[in-house]
């Protein structure tokens, strides 16, 4: 290892990122984080693994706005067989926390690009040919735009809370509710629904749906993921205020564009491999919408992985969500 000059040093002492410098932890492994400039702004990531020699994966979060900074604990079970890279996007987490609601370009357009910009950013950094995609809700609209524009970088895309429309999500999660509903004799929710369905315009209709179904939404796997988020932001931190803030500005800003987003308009032919592992479960964003997608796609390979979970399986369980990416992703990346 090269040496480390004294300001470096003082660095890693204080937990801060040197990026650009010699790693500060054994050959083995990596765990980094700071600012770097993408899309002329700073934006922060974490570089985590066990071994510096695994291949590596670039997380997307959902949201938009929902940021994994205060979470990367999560990560801990991925890290023994692949190198994971967490970004607060723009308008999130520590990066809005850094640029604030001055924050520019907050566009679908402008976020693909930035994702391109750091996996090629990975790539000389932690010396790969190409990386793994992986994305959640939100997430998976950036991974399939970014899949198609630039393939070249991306050993494989891999989905997880995969998001079709949110036209089709909230559909789904309706008639879920109204199945519940009616089984548990839930008069109130179907007296909702009902309303909803005579609602116009449809915009208005699809949201009258998604607030009279939100007793069934949550999956029961999902709640303590939940209430780790919820009780991180009721702490007293300018770290918590920014993440929640930035969340609001995310949403205000990209909200809209998630809402009209369908992938199903940018065609089945996949120009990498495709995966999804979907929580059975799933009632956000939802599994047989998702299955559906993935079995219209064309893709040199593809499987679709039902988890047992909801929304967050990959987080809740992590075993089955790693073995996945073993068993379909990790032979595409050596």
């Amino acid at each position: 290892m090269a040496a480390l000059s004294r300001r470096q040093l003082v660095q890693i002492m204080a937990g801060a990122a040197v990026f650009g410098a010699a790693p500060a932890l054994a050959a083995s492994g990596i765990d980094e984080s700071g600012f770097v400039k993408i899309g002329d702004i700073d934006q922060w990531i974490a570089i985590q693994g066990q071994d510096r020699t695994n291949p590596v994966i670039l997380y997307l979060h959902g949201g938009p706005g929902e940021a994994q900074s205060p979470f990367v604990d999560q990560f801990k079970p991925w890290t023994r067989d692949f190198t994971v890279v967490n970004w607060d996007q723009r308008g999130a987490g520590k990066t809005y926390g850094r640029n604030g609601a001055a924050t520019p370009d907050m566009t679908l357009d402008r976020f693909v690009e930035d994702v391109i910009e750091i996996a090629q950013h990975l790539r000389t950094r932690l010396s790969q040919r190409k990386i793994i995609l992986v994305a959640q809700s939100w997430g998976s609209i950036l991974g399939v735009h970014a899949i198609k524009r630039r393939p070249d970088l991306f050993h494989a895309y891999v989905g997880t809370g995969q998001v079709v429309s949110i036209t089709v999500a909230f559909t789904d999660l309706a008639d879920y509710a109204r199945k519940k509903a009616t089984e548990t004799g839930d008069a109130v929710t179907l007296a909702e629904l009902a309303r909803a369905d005579a609602l116009s315009p449809p915009l208005r209709r699809l949201g009258a749906m998604r607030h009279a179904s939100k007793k069934w939404m949550l999956a029961e796997a999902d709640k303590p993921y939940v209430r780790m988020i919820d009780d991180f932001k009721a702490t007293a931190t300018r770290y918590a205020a920014d993440w929640a803030e930035g969340g609001r500005f995310s949403g205000s800003s990209v909200g809209m564009t998630m809402a009209a987003e369908d992938l199903r308009a940018l065609g089945t032919d996949m120009p990498v491999p495709v995966f999804v592992c979907q929580g059975r479960d799933d009632h956000i964003t939802g599994f047989e919408p998702a299955q559906a997608w993935l079995d219209d796609a064309r893709a040199p390979r593809k499987a679709f992985v039902a988890l047992d979970g909801g929304h967050y399986a990959c987080f809740t369980n992590p075993d089955a969500f790693v073995g996945a990416l073993n068993k379909y992703v990790r032979p595409l990346a050596t």
